[in-house]
């Protein structure tokens, strides 16, 4: 019988078939692709996966080439961040800032490590020690390439041992869940033994001249990440992942068995909130650190200040994987109470371009539709009363700034957003009727905004940081 492809039916697999201790030439290949795995079971089975990388062009690899050609001069840091180039841009000062590290590595002697985000950078940052490895995100892509075009012998070596470590194990994907991924994977796995081996090698060559004491990481599952937490545990360098989200249950990358030892994880992976405390399941010798968010927790008191709350406004969440639906039951909602409340719907930024067309029935006068990054979203947070949504972290950061909350059974939303449904009491809707009676009997969820995020963040983390970085 053919199994679902839920998290826990992974999970299970990895451990009966022991996925996470198979290495090719030292390399523990699964772990580094065990993402991408269940989210090609998911894409054949029920249609869904979380994310995928677009190819580089030619014009973007040129780009690279010459941002390339920088030589690395930090030496003897006390922190190196890890991270890619997503940067927010500040309205005030005009800088594109890392809301994540910026501050952090204006505080410590530093250097922030940045990987091309979309093939590029946001410029300005007003930073003096942002290094962006464009050299190695060229490297990679170029080396990737060629060996695809002359079949080389280390891709031919590569892609027999990773047939014959693997096969049985894709046999048994495929009796399991049903789709026939073995000559898929052995491509893209033989692929990530590239990124990885040079990626490797290009990150020992920054450790050799930075000699950090402690290495922060933004994103622990990419290739730099990967390849720093490996190196970091091969010289006795701790590292640590700061989360870039809340996670979800079913966020393949922050679930595991407790058992687990795999060298290229972390050594701590620091969160947002004590509700992640159930939500996150790495292997149980990484500990969680509760440390907070110290860009929400300055822009939130920044925004309250300026956009007071109105009674009277109602802000939906949309999201990629649900945004018809929730377009529709927003404009629903609209037609039948619009004369009365303010409804804001704010759009996903990857719907901008074509929400008009796929869902025109978001052209109504009693909706204002955001389709435009003119201001952060933390503006419509501040002023509603309710936020809508589905699974999206927006809805921490809506009850953060003090907002009602109803979600909306679509997708995997009761899934995913289990912890405020059964522990915080947030109503779970099928319809517009559920959602009006709500709305006019005070039926919103009420859950207390100073949950969601740790307080005294920064000091938080920078405790954090201080432990570390005094005790060598």
């Amino acid at each position: 019988m053919i199994k679902e492809s839920t998290i826990e039916n992974f999970l299970s697999f990895e451990r009966e078939h022991a996925c996470n201790s198979i290495e090719v030439e030292g390399i523990p290949i699964w772990s580094l692709y065990r993402y991408e795995i269940h989210n090609a079971i998911k894409r054949d089975t029920v249609g869904r996966v979380d994310g995928q990388q677009t190819a580089f062009q030619k014009k973007e690899l040129f780009t690279m080439l010459k941002n390339a050609c920088r030589p690395f001069t930090y030496k003897n840091v006390d922190v190196l961040f890890v991270c890619d180039g997503a940067r927010n841009k500040n309205i005030e000062t005009g800088y594109f800032e890392n809301i994540y590290f910026d501050e952090l590595a204006k505080k410590y002697n530093s250097v922030i490590l940045e990987h091309p985000v979309n093939h590029g950078h946001k410029e300005p940052n007003g930073m003096d020690n942002v290094f962006y490895t464009d050299r190695v995100a060229f490297k990679t892509n170029v080396a990737v390439k060629l060996s695809k075009k002359f079949n080389t012998p280390r891709r031919r070596r590569y892609e027999a041992e990773i047939r014959e470590k693997f096969t049985d194990i894709f046999a048994a994907i495929k009796n399991e869940f049903g789709p026939d991924l073995l000559d898929e994977m052995v491509e893209a796995m033989t692929d990530r033994m590239y990124y990885f081996v040079i990626t490797k090698d290009y990150c020992a060559k920054i450790l050799d001249k930075a000699q950090p004491k402690l290495i922060m990481e933004l994103c622990y599952y990419s290739m730099e990440s990967f390849a720093m937490s490996a190196l970091g545990k091969e010289r006795g360098i701790p590292t640590a992942e700061y989360a870039h989200g809340f996670a979800f249950p079913t966020h393949t990358p922050m679930q595991f068995n407790p058992e687990e030892r795999i060298s290229v994880l972390p050594d701590y992976e620091l969160i947002y909130s004590h509700s992640q405390d159930n939500i996150v399941h790495l292997p149980d010798n990484i500990p969680l650190v509760t440390v907070g968010f110290p860009f929400f927790e300055r822009e939130r008191e920044k925004y309250k200040a300026k956009y007071p709350r109105d009674e009277k406004t109602i802000c939906f969440i949309s999201t990629l994987a649900e945004g018809e639906q929730i377009s529709k039951i927003a404009s629903e909602l609209a037609d039948r109470i619009g004369d009365e409340y303010h409804i804001i719907y704010k759009l996903h930024p990857h719907e901008f371009s074509y929400y008009k067309e796929r869902f025109p029935w978001l052209v109504n006068d009693k909706l204002e539709v955001i389709d435009n990054t003119d201001n952060h979203i933390f503006k419509y947070l501040a002023e509603s009363k309710l936020c809508v949504g589905t699974r999206t972290a927006s809805i921490w950061e809506a009850i953060g700034f003090g907002c009602e909350t109803v979600l909306l059974n679509f997708g995997d939303t009761a899934i995913n957003m289990r912890y405020f449904i059964e522990e915080k009491n947030v109503p779970l809707v099928d319809n517009v009727d559920e959602l009006i009676s709500l709305i006019k009997n005070d039926g919103a969820g009420k859950v207390e905004p100073d949950g969601m995020f740790e307080p005294e963040s920064f000091n938080k983390i920078c405790e954090f940081i201080n432990k570390i970085i005094n005790r060598q």
